[in-house]
């Protein structure tokens, strides 16, 4: 990210080269994380339905046809949660596949949904995996992670059905996000802190609500019955089909316009039309609804039931093929994994090596 502008604290730099904005877990420090929400944030035009970097901010996804934006989150940490998707790929590495040839990533702008962003990160990721079916001679194990399985749903479900014979030997989504989750309605009303320490929800919910992505990953009208309350507060309950009024009533007008322009067109279950492995944690509690003690104060009072998920997607979204009937489909759950840890899952990894290797 490069930046000129304005901020919201002195102590914010107002002009920079380009540095990582996503991620560099210093900048979601208590103080440090104000200047981040301010950088990272989209500005959406009513009037063009459009969204935007904010004023004076310029931003580019690193790596893509290369491995190193999705091995570490934060480039400099190299252990814990910040090793992404390394375990996959140094498995596969060991096994003679190299790095940016033989195993390639498609990052995206995790900010952006189809909606906006489909044009060019779709033209671009399957012209990927054509450049790789070319390289190797070989069709292609495409396997995603949480969004990356909304995006790929989408590529996958609308493509051809002779390119996915072509280019395409099976799809894995692992802890798929296709299907939404509910804890979008927390995130939407009060804000998400992701347990960092010493921030409130409300410090990001701003930032998290110009996601035009977070209302994709609302929960699935197909999933969700239209009597089954996600929000209740003492003068109203909200649905999977109350989302308009919801996003009105928590003083966010904008999200009733961006919801009711998106919603004819990137939600959808259609069956892929590939082979596809779905895998998935399992064991999780995992929020389900969300109960407010006093109506129209969305900051305090706010009581969570849970139901079973790998802590971030709902059990029914996960399995949302099986709701679906999606034919030639197998879905495998790992119990006690969650959300991340499912993707340093060795029998999970094991897997993989041996679906390439067919």
């Amino acid at each position: 990210m490069s930046y000129y502008g304005l901020l919201p604290h002195f102590y914010c730099s107002k002009k920079a080269d380009w540095y990582d904005l996503w991620l560099d877990v210093k900048q979601l420090l208590p103080g440090a994380i104000d200047c981040w929400c301010e950088n990272i944030k989209l500005v959406y035009d009513a009037e063009t339905s459009t969204f935007s970097n904010n004023k004076g901010v310029e931003t580019r996804v690193p790596c893509y046809g290369d491995v190193c934006g999705i091995e570490y989150l934060d480039t400099s940490i190299k252990i814990g949660d910040s090793a992404y998707f390394h375990d996959v790929i140094e498995a596969f590495a060991d096994k003679g596949y190299v790095r940016g040839e033989t195993i390639v990533s498609a990052p995206y702008d995790f900010r952006y949904s189809a909606h906006s962003n489909k044009d060019d990160y779709v033209n671009a990721t399957m012209s990927l995996a054509e450049e790789l079916y070319e390289r190797t001679g070989q069709k292609v194990l495409w396997v995603s992670h949480s969004m990356g399985g909304l995006w790929s749903h989408y590529i996958l479900s609308k493509a051809d059905q002779a390119w996915k014979d072509k280019y395409i030997e099976a799809w894995v989504p692992v802890a798929p996000a296709y299907g939404g989750t509910a804890n979008e309605m927390k995130l939407f009303a009060s804000g998400n802190n992701e347990g960092i320490p010493g921030v409130s929800g409300k410090t990001v919910r701003e930032e998290q609500r110009s996601y035009e992505s977070n209302f994709w990953l609302l929960p699935s009208l197909d999933l969700w019955d239209e009597n089954e309350v996600l929000v209740k507060t003492p003068s109203r309950s909200y649905t999977s089909r109350d989302f308009a009024d919801f996003f009105v009533d928590i003083g966010f007008p904008d999200g009733k316009l961006i919801y009711e322009a998106m919603k004819d067109e990137v939600y959808g279950l259609e069956e892929p039309g590939l082979p596809t492995y779905v895998r998935y944690g399992v064991g999780q509690e995992t929020p389900a609804s969300y109960e407010y003690e006093k109506a129209g104060d969305w900051d305090n009072g706010i009581k969570q039931t849970n139901e079973d998920g790998d802590g971030t997607v709902n059990r029914r979204g996960l399995e949302a093929g099986i709701a679906m009937k999606w034919g030639d489909t197998d879905h495998k759950a790992f119990d006690g994994e969650d959300h991340t840890s499912i993707l340093k899952n060795k029998e999970l990894i094991a897997e993989l090596l041996e679906l390439a290797k067919a």
